[in-house]
């Protein structure tokens, strides 16, 4: 009981505390599309649809789990990756153990990182330059940490980034079959775009019968034709360099 209090009380800490705040300004918004776990639909359906609207998207991978199966169904191995990378998507970091990021001390969580980077780095020969957290778990030492580590660290706290964000904690909004076809989706494309802000969508697996986690093909399709039919999609690594850089 007292380690699920403190574990709730860091998460809840990290989550008020900003430790990266930056200024999100992109005229008529944008969108990311990301990818959590990195099951091998998300690519196979999900990086399909992105590509047929001419968009790319993010993949959150934890080479720990490569080559296994669990509820998410079978998850991507390195020809996945490093077909992802060809393709123009971004492979970003979901630490190599699947961590929850509150629960573990800083030299361990950079460790194991590391080993994400050197497996990552053997594929593409890249290194991923944004992150997010497993299970959304984090704490206040885990962002300072990691916010030095990577140029964004993105949570599951739903919401639009704009005027002020803080790149330690992006806010996302999770696309589930439970959610129905439309979901409210559009209203938030369109909130983003009026605000200059930057609206980030993550799932898990895209299969006609997805998991809890995961959203239907037919149902992503009708997120990405509405938004790219709208203005600007793009993974994260090209929108914090949009930014850095100051579009319009």
């Amino acid at each position: 009981m007292r380690a699920s209090i403190a574990t709730h009380l860091a998460r809840r800490l990290g989550r008020l505390l900003p430790t990266q705040p930056r200024p999100v300004t992109w005229p008529g918004g944008v969108v990311s599309f990301t990818f959590d776990d990195f099951p091998k639909s998300a690519l196979a359906a999900g990086g399909a649809i992105l590509e047929r609207h001419g968009a790319r998207g993010t993949y959150y991978v934890s080479f720990g789990l490569a080559g296994s199966e669990n509820h998410l169904g079978r998850l991507c191995d390195g020809e996945d990756v490093a077909a992802a990378h060809r393709a123009g998507h971004e492979i970003a970091c979901h630490t190599f153990r699947h961590l929850d990021c509150s629960r573990v001390a800083a030299d361990r969580l950079l460790a194991d990182i590391a080993r994400n980077a050197v497996a990552l780095g053997a594929l593409t020969g890249v290194e991923a330059e944004n992150f997010a957290y497993p299970y959304g778990g984090l704490s206040l030492s885990a962002k300072r940490v990691l916010s030095r580590r990577f140029l964004s660290c993105r949570g599951i706290a739903a919401g639009i980034n704009a005027g002020t964000a803080d790149f330690a904690d992006l806010k996302a909004n999770r696309i589930r079959a439970a959610a129905g076809p439309e979901g409210g989706f559009r209203r938030l494309i369109d909130a983003a775009r009026a605000a200059a802000g930057w609206l980030i969508f993550y799932t898990h697996d895209v299969a006609e019968r997805p998991s809890d986690f995961g959203c239907t093909p037919a149902q992503l399709d009708a997120v990405v034709a509405y938004a790219a039919a709208t203005g600007a999609v793009l993974p994260v690594r090209d929108v914090v360099a949009g930014l850095a850089a100051g579009p319009g």
